[in-house]
C-alpha cells in the first residue's frame, strides 16, 4: 500500500469563495511537485479576477490509496507565493474552464482520468460561448508544463468504495500518474466547491 500526500490549493477573494483544488502528489513527491503546481496557477493568472488568490501549501494530509484513511503528514521546506489574479472586468463566479488530466490506466472498466476546474475567469469566452483561443491556448500550455516538470509524480486518485451501512471496503482506491492533459474548448459552470 502506497501512501498519496494530498495538496489542497486554497481559493479565495471572489464571491463563492473560499474554494480547494486537490491534487495528489506521489509519496516521493516533494518541493519540485508543489512548486510546479504554482507554476500551473501562476501561467494563468492572467484570466484570473483582480483580487482572487490561489495559495499552494506547503504541507497536508497523506492518505492510504487502498483505504483513503489518513496516514500522517507531509512537509516541504518553502512556501510557494500565492497567485493573485490581475484581470480586469466583470466575470461570472461559477463560470470558467477545465483541464482534464489523463493517465494510462484503467480501473473499472474506465480510464482514471481527473480534472482541474478553473473558476472563476475573466475575458476568457469567445462570441459562440465557448473558451476564446488566447484562454485555450494559456491553460493548454500552462497544463503541458505542469505534466512535464512533475515527472510523473501528479496522480489522479480513484477513491475507494465503502458499503454505506457497513463501511466495509468493497473496491479499493487506486492512483495513476498523469501522463498528458487536454482542455477542451468548453465554458463550464462550477455549482460548489468542496471545502
Amino acid at each position: 500500500m502506497a501512501d498519496l500526500k494530498r495538496c489542497s490549493v486554497a481559493w479565495q477573494g471572489w464571491p463563492g469563495a473560499p474554494g480547494v483544488t486537490q491534487f495528489y502528489l506521489d509519496d516521493t513527491g516533494g518541493q519540485a511537485q508543489v512548486d510546479a503546481i504554482r507554476a500551473f496557477f501562476n501561467a494563468s493568472q492572467s484570466l484570473f479576477p483582480a483580487g482572487l488568490t490561489i495559495q499552494v501549501p506547503n504541507s497536508g494530509d497523506t492518505v492510504d490509496e487502498i483505504t483513503g484513511k489518513l496516514t500522517g503528514t507531509w512537509s516541504v521546506a518553502t512556501q510557494p507565493l500565492p497567485t493573485t489574479g490581475n484581470a480586469p472586468g466583470a466575470y461570472a463566479g461559477n463560470a470558467g474552464a477545465v483541464v482534464h488530466w489523463l493517465t494510462q490506466s484503467v480501473t473499472r472498466n474506465r480510464r482514471i482520468r481527473g480534472r482541474t476546474f478553473l473558476v472563476p475567469v475573466v475575458a476568457a469566452f469567445d462570441t459562440a460561448g465557448s473558451l476564446a483561443p488566447t484562454a485555450q491556448s494559456t491553460i493548454s500550455n500552462a497544463a503541458a508544463a505542469l505534466v512535464a516538470s512533475a515527472a510523473g509524480l501528479i496522480h489522479v486518485w480513484v477513491r475507494p468504495v465503502y458499503q454505506p451501512k457497513t463501511g466495509v471496503l468493497l473496491r479499493g482506491g487506486m492512483s495513476a500518474p498523469i501522463t498528458s492533459s487536454r482542455v477542451p474548448d468548453l465554458a463550464v459552470s462550477l455549482r460548489s466547491r468542496r471545502v
